[in-house]
């Protein structure tokens, strides 16, 4: 009877964990869309061994969308047929990269003031992924084959900073956050089911080690971004940038 009972239970564990796949992303308290691996950032006056933006640097971000949620959980963000893509642009940063101390960790602060986002739904499913991302943006695929589809949502982003910490020799970490707010009616097809919501928090982890170290950053780009839009309105609030990380760790 033991043994029966053991092979019953054993088969019921495996046939729910053939119903459920084992990597499939799960939308989190807040969370309404989410980037991941797939996402980079460069900029037009950049210094990667000083990890600083000179002033008037533009910022450009392109990715690929892994998650949608409420109330867009009808879309599919692994649909073999349509690839949600996204493009952040018109960032720049007036004053450049502000550089402080608090003991042995040195803080790189960068504003790129506002700017806009623009998400795309194209097919085929051709954007390069993290492990196809050609170097040297712009190219003939970059930021290209991200925009290459019909606007389904648009916006803007107020207030862009990143913040990158290094403390002594070990590998800097960074994270950026800036409000955002969708725009329409030309906003895209989508617009309705957000119109009127006012501002949320975009928010995410910022890596800028490079590939050449070690790092997630290719040859020629600036960032390896990975974040989400929480549910709005969530307008940014005081909070630490270390409470930050936490979330995408």
């Amino acid at each position: 009877m033991k043994k029966q009972l053991t092979v019953a239970v054993t088969a019921g564990l495996l046939a729910l964990s053939a119903a459920v796949p084992a990597f499939a992303q799960v939308c989190g308290p807040g969370t309404m869309i989410e980037f991941d691996a797939d996402a980079f950032a460069w900029e037009s006056n950049y210094n990667q061994a000083t990890l600083t933006s000179g002033p008037g640097s533009q910022l450009t971000v392109v990715g690929i969308i892994s998650l949608w949620c409420t109330p867009f959980a009808d879309l599919d963000a692994s649909d073999p047929n349509t690839e949600y893509t996204f493009l952040f642009s018109n960032l720049v940063t007036a004053a450049g990269t502000q550089i402080s101390f608090n003991g042995p960790t040195t803080i790189y602060d960068t504003n790129y003031g506002n700017g806009l986002f623009v998400i795309y739904a194209g097919s085929p499913r051709n954007a390069p992924t993290a492990a196809t991302m050609p170097i040297n943006p712009p190219n003939a695929t970059v930021p290209a084959n991200f925009i290459d589809g019909p606007i389904i949502l648009a916006g803007t982003l107020n207030n862009f900073t990143t913040q990158v910490t290094k403390t002594l020799n070990f590998a800097p970490n960074g994270s950026f956050r800036t409000n955002y707010t969708f725009t329409g009616p030309g906003g895209g097809p989508y617009y309705a089911r957000v119109a009127g919501t006012g501002a949320g928090l975009l928010q995410g982890n910022w890596c800028v080690v490079p590939s050449s170290s070690g790092g997630c950053v290719p040859q020629g780009y600036s960032a390896h971004p990975n974040g989400k839009f929480d549910q709005p309105p969530t307008a940014a609030r005081q909070s630490t940038w270390g409470t930050l990380k936490q979330l995408y760790r």
